[in-house]
């Protein structure tokens, strides 16, 4: 089995709303954060019993995998015909005689096979949980060496991925590469595209209702603009992962990974001139 590994990436998504739009957006929708269901009745919030305590940044990591498997194989089939009448007692096909038994032929055939299959996946950098993220990967972006690139502020957090490049790997190929029942394989072919890990930025807000002294937390995603409730700030992780922690994909992890202990791995690194295949 030959294995093509394209270089490992790491990319920050610009923003496409500034923290600013983002607070205004906030600042907007305060009142509701402590209203949900049927407190809607219960409780009236009022705009200006609701401060905001505190502003944070943050960069929220994610994987992108795209891989694509090919193999070619030929397999032997023994195939069933039946034949058209009680009267037909023998069958000539390519000058071979088959006799008819239970009014059908039996003969042995090669099926030459061709399976091919792709597949692109995103993985929260932290629970490792499947997400539907495609949407972002074509936002323009900024390529970083090394987490060390991010220039973090006072107010920003760079989250800390807890998910590496072989855990997101493992999960693609388990459900891609699948034992086949061949006498020959001729081909075995698996391409790592892109097995990137990207970030996102994330502004949230914190604000409190004054007459019940109770906290909530506004998110707005830095790309899309979508928001969401939070319990409270993240806290900062001071957690320093390299790179080459991150990007731990090597012949002896591809082994382990590959359904089938005996079958022999080549992993080849190739330079891909693209990300994903519309």
């Amino acid at each position: 089995m030959d294995i093509q590994l394209a270089e490992q990436k790491i990319f920050a998504l610009n923003e496409k709303i500034t923290v600013e739009q983002a607070r205004l957006r906030a600042m907007d929708k305060r009142a509701g954060l402590f209203t949900s269901g049927v407190n809607v009745l219960l409780q009236r919030v009022k705009p200006e019993e609701v401060e905001l305590l505190a502003m944070q940044k943050r960069w929220e990591p994610f994987w992108h995998v795209s891989c694509a498997t090919r193999q070619a194989y030929d397999r032997t089939r023994k195939f069933s015909v039946p034949v058209t009448g009680p009267e037909v007692q023998s069958l000539t096909l390519h000058e071979t005689d088959y006799p008819v038994a239970n009014r059908s032929i039996a003969f042995t055939a090669v099926e030459h096979c061709r399976e091919e299959n792709r597949q692109q996946r995103f993985f929260d950098g932290v629970s490792g949980e499947a997400q539907e993220l495609a949407n972002l990967i074509g936002n323009t972006r900024s390529e970083l060496s090394d987490l060390a690139d991010f220039a973090a502020g006072d107010n920003t957090i760079v989250v800390p991925p807890e998910i590496r490049a072989s855990f997101v790997m493992r999960q693609v190929l388990q459900t891609m590469l699948k034992p086949v029942q061949a006498d020959v394989i001729f081909e075995e072919v698996v391409t790592i595209e892109a097995i990137d890990l990207y970030y996102r930025p994330i502004f949230a807000f914190e604000f409190r209702w004054k007459t019940k002294d109770k906290t909530a937390v506004a998110e707005f995603d830095g790309v899309t603009g979508e928001m969401r409730n939070a319990k409270s700030l993240r806290q900062q992780m001071n957690l320093p992962i390299s790179r080459d922690a991150l990007f731990d994909i090597g012949a002896d992890t591809i082994g382990m990974i590959v359904p089938g202990g005996n079958i022999a791995v080549k992993l080849v690194k190739v330079a891909i001139d693209y990300n994903v295949k519309k």
